[in-house]
Parts: C-alpha cells; sequence; structure tokens
C-alpha cells in the first residue's frame, strides 16, 4: 500500500508541474496545480509513514519495481 501511496505522490508533483505550465500559459493563477502539489507531498508523507522501512530517495525506484513486478536494473 505505502507503494503505491509513493508512486502515486511522485505522479501528481509531476502533474502540478504540467498544470502550472498550462495554466501560466493561459494567463490563470496556477491554483489546480497548487493543489496537485500538496496532494502530491500529502501522499508521499502518508506513504512514507505507512512504509516500515525508512524512507529515501531509492525508495521510488523500489515502490515502482514492487508495483509493476519489474526485475531489478543491475
Amino acid at each position: 500500500m505505502s507503494d503505491l501511496l509513493l508512486l502515486a505522490g511522485v505522479a501528481l508533483c509531476l502533474l502540478s508541474v504540467v498544470l502550472a505550465i498550462v495554466q501560466l500559459l493561459q494567463t490563470q493563477p496556477p491554483r489546480a496545480a497548487a493543489l496537485a502539489f500538496i496532494a502530491g507531498i500529502f501522499l508521499l508523507f502518508v506513504g512514507a509513514w505507512t512504509s516500515p522501512e525508512p524512507f529515501g530517495p531509492s525508495s521510488i525506484p523500489a515502490a515502482l519495481q514492487s508495483v509493476t513486478g519489474g526485475t531489478p536494473a543491475p
């Protein structure tokens, strides 16, 4: 469960960058981008809190491999 939360948080944070660019190009305030970013950060914190092992930068690729069932890269 924590792996899904971590990946959802990363996805929302990346989506917020795209949303911010689109909304700024349309001369609108980037409110949706800010909400997506806050939700992404919240999901990252919840995913890290529910994870039994320590959270670090290498946790994101490990979570992606765990969710997709891929083999670890050498």
